[in-house]
């Protein structure tokens, strides 16, 4: 018996184990251990429980136990009922693999002269090989642009000539993709190597022609040439290594933390695993065109339409998309004009990537275009806005399926979706959306809670206004509770329909719905699996992904949202991300506070259903869940429930990356940080044995891949204890220590660097730039901060000042001052916000 493991991605196959059973029992208990210890095994062998009946007859004992073995661990045999024998109708040897693993062809030789017949199995198992060529791509850039540069006159003439602008477009697009192809060679390489200089190429020669001198004479002198010059040529080379490495290091600006995800992106991006089938009740799909035709499936019914249940506010979408049909036939529209100058601006901000869509157009070709074809360019988006035309193929999406979960078999509900969308559709969409952005700013549509998809607001403004909205709760040993709602397919189920209600009351311009409209209908989309195409599907609802303007429109749909939890004050939305916070009321006594919590979690949660319901945008029950932040050792929490399902309470919940307990201690949120940061410690270790580590190298090695991670603190450390803070800064000189090589370093010795900053200053300059961005994008924080401020000064001055002791009898009930009340006015502890302030200067 052989037993083999495959892989993590099925990308190698490796022997675990061999066993010899001859005539023995079968080694139930060995095959338990190596199936629980490599769960990705399957068998090969000789089992010695030879029977045509196998468990079903009772003279074959050994059967039974194998088949009842297969049923408990879900294993199932290739050749069930083959016969194998040449002397019997037994099957003797047998092929067992899980039935999650891929089920190929398998075949019997029929070859005498032995006893057992062989086994021929082909799987889909794609085993890694070493000699394995790997296909290198190269584009000669600087020719693809010096070809553009010299046809700029042609294109010119054309773009006069042809009077169907979107026709002459379609041609050019083409035009630029078969030219990068046809500029673009692929070479098969066992290994991938840099480049180095001609001078170090040119010492190599020398050195193999010394080598076979040597080699032939002998001599002394050739020898000792050839000693020499393999010196200088390993010198050389570590000269251009380290150059190389200098010239990249300086591309990393000291203090730009955005350009860490920028420059490291490509080290630290996790790809996904590949799908190479689908789990449909209990077997496994792997061929391609059946993939495609599931995923194809899947896909078109959840893009189909709503269904329609006849109510007002679906008559009333109705006729507003009939009316607004024939508004935009009937009326002369104004379109927008895109000048030379924006066109040109925009192509600047694009990125620098490679992925291509339907066209075969990637932003890096349309980076390279000279100015001289921007003319054209310019005049057929012009002439496409005018008459709110486009090339047919920017509606149609190439769609590439992601496995949720590391398995590279599952589930169709555990995919994500990629639409690949045409980069000069997304270079029209960001020209329109300048309009759209600026209709939306001057009518102040979108709520300051919302910080998602909008300039000039960031996740730190969320998260700071979140946590001192909790801490001032919980200063007052109260509990507050959070709701955090979970959309289902949020961007895929947008309500067409019901957008156009929206922006019909909120007086939306003509020429924005008309641009709008020819955008969102008539789109369709097509399943990519394994180089084979599915048929095109229609999408009826929700907003292209991975277009530039599908978040914008969705957080415009959603813009009332918070109306439907009016009842609630503190409300918090990031794109999709929405969170509800319940703090308590000092007139609640201390038993009824997590009943009146869950109270209002529950209408909270009622009153989104109600509201998903009504636009057509259902929530995910199973995933959205509350929160109980308490200071109580085991409080008893009551369940809350919405439409027969129970909403699940949790301890413990990441939002928006940042892990919150239950006790808002940040525990597990600075071991998170901690971790990430440890792993990237690594590098420096590495790199000082190299000798390529300078201190202006460590520096700003330290700002791309450490500080970054410390940003997520600074939210945080001014609402943290003091041994925590000072936790945090001896890690913090204790970073330094290792990016410095310095590791007998004192506490002062460090401390005078000049380049050091400490947790505190670092602080300080964070929140005095977020400050001013919380004034102007977000002065609702501040507001609620204020309120609640001058909330403790109204109580303080009716409860403690005699004067209005006749005030404060005809509004507060009479008898004794609860606890809570009396709490209240003699509690002097700082939530987040007193404490940033503190922090600023």
């Amino acid at each position: 018996m052989i037993v083999l493991e495959i892989g993590e991605g099925i990308d190698k196959i490796q022997l675990v184990t061999t066993y010899s059973p001859a005539r023995e029992s079968l080694p139930i208990n060995l095959f338990n251990d190596i199936i629980h210890r490599n769960p990705n095994s399957f068998i090969l062998g000789d089992l010695n429980a030879k029977d045509k009946l196998w468990s079903l007859s009772t003279d074959n004992p050994k059967g039974r136990i194998l088949f009842n073995w297969m049923e408990d661990n879900q294993f199932q045999i290739v050749n069930k009922f083959i016969p194998i024998s040449t002397r019997s109708d037994a099957t003797i040897d047998v092929i067992i693999i899980p039935n999650s693993s891929i089920i190929g062809s398998f075949s019997v030789l029929q070859n005498i002269g032995s006893d057992h017949l062989p086994i021929i199995w082909s799987s889909n198992i794609q085993a890694h090989v070493r000699n394995k060529l790997t296909p290198i791509k190269r584009t000669y850039w600087t020719i693809y642009e010096l070809f553009l540069s010299f046809s700029s006159s042609y294109w010119d003439n054309l773009s006069i000539y042809m009077r169907d602008k979107v026709e002459f477009f379609c041609l050019y697009e083409r035009f630029i993709a078969l030219l990068a192809a046809r500029v673009t060679t692929i070479a098969f390489n066992s290994s991938y190597k840099p480049s180095i200089p001609v001078e170090i190429i040119n010492l190599i020669k020398v050195k193999r022609n010394l080598h076979q001198l040597v080699r032939r004479t002998k001599h002394p002198r050739f020898i000792l040439e050839f000693k020499q010059i393999s010196k200088l040529i390993k010198k050389s080379i570590y000269v251009h290594k380290k150059n190389c490495w200098h010239n990249y290091c300086k591309s990393l600006t000291s203090l730009d933390v955005r350009m860490f995800w920028k420059k490291m992106k490509c080290h630290y991006k996790s790809l996904s695993s590949p799908i190479d089938g689908f789990r449909i009740n209990n077997s496994t799909v792997t061929d391609a065109e059946a993939m495609c035709a599931i995923a194809r499936d899947f896909y078109e019914d959840q893009f189909s339409a709503h269904e329609n249940t006849n109510s007002n506010l679906e008559r009333e979408a109705d006729a507003t998309d009939v009316l607004l049909e024939s508004d935009i036939s009937v009326s002369s529209l104004n379109h927008y004009i895109f000048s030379f100058n924006l066109v040109k601006k925009m192509i600047s901000k694009l990125k620098s990537k490679n992925s291509t869509g339907l066209d075969g157009v990637s932003n890096k070709m349309i980076k390279l275009i000279p100015n001289s074809h921007l003319n054209f360019i310019t005049v057929c988006f012009n002439f496409m806005s005018e008459l709110r035309k486009t090339p047919k193929h920017w509606k149609t999406a190439k769609i590439i399926l992601l496995s949720k979960s590391k398995s590279t078999i599952t589930d169709p509900n555990d995919t994500r979706p990629i639409s690949l969308l045409s980069c000069f559709s997304k270079l029209y969409e960001k020209l329109f959306m300048i309009h759209l952005l600026n209709w939306i700013d001057i009518n102040g549509i979108l709520p300051e809670e919302q910080s998602g998809f909008r300039q000039g607001h960031n996740m730190s403004t969320r998260i700071i206004s979140f946590i001192d909205q909790i801490g001032q709760g919980l200063a007052l040993n109260t509990a507050t509770a959070a709701l955090f709602i979970d959309f289902k397919s949020a961007f895929n189920q947008l309500w067409v329909k019901g957008l156009w209600v929206k922006l019909k009351w909120l007086n939306c311009p003509l020429e924005i719905l008309a641009w709008l409209r020819n955008y969102l209908t008539d789109r369709n989309a097509f399943i990519h699996i394994k180089g084979i195409d599915s048929n095109l599907f229609q999408q009826h609802k929700g907003v292209p992904q991975g277009s530039c303007i599908g978040p914008v429109l969705f957080i415009l749909f959603h813009h009332d949202i918070l109306n439907s939890v009016s009842n609630i004050h503190f409300k918090h939305l990031y794109a999709d991300d929405m969170a509800v916070i319940v703090s308590p009321s000092p007139n609640w006594s201390s038993k009824s506070i997590l009943n009146n919590l869950a109270q209002h979690i529950e209408l909270s949660i009622e009153n989104l259903y109600n509201y998903a319901l009504l636009w057509k945008q259902p929530l995910n029950l199973a995933k959205t869940v509350w929160m109980v932040f308490h200071r109580q050792i085991s409080p008893k929490i009551p369940s809350v429930n919405c439409c027969n399902s129970v909403i699940n309470q949790v301890t413990q919940f990441k939002y928006l990356g940042v892990v919150l307990d239950s006790r808002l201690s940040f525990d597990k949120h600075i071991s998170l940080v901690k971790g990430k940061i440890n792993k990237n410690l690594s590098i420096f270790k590495r790199l000082a044995k190299t000798r390529m580590l300078s201190e202006d190298i460590a520096y700003r090695l330290y700002n791309a891949f450490i500080r970054s991670h410390f940003q997520s603190l600074l939210n945080l450390f001014p609402v943290l204890s003091i041994t925590k803070q000072k936790q945090l800064e001896a890690y913090n000189r204790k970073i330094h220590r290792i990016t410095l090589g310095w590791h007998d370093a004192l506490n002062d010795e460090i401390l005078n660097l000049p380049k050091y900053k400490s947790m505190t200053l670092l602080t300080k300059e964070h929140f005095n730039k977020l400050l001013v961005t919380i004034e102007h994008t977000n002065p609702s924080i501040i507001t609620d901060y204020l309120q609640h401020k001058m909330y403790l000064v109204f109580v303080r001055d009716y409860y403690l000042n005699p004067r209005l002791r006749k005030q404060k009898q005809s509004i507060v009930t009479r008898g004794r001052t609860s606890k809570k009340v009396k709490q209240v006015l003699v509690s002097n502890k700082q939530s987040l916000m007193d404490k940033v302030f503190g922090f600023s200067n």
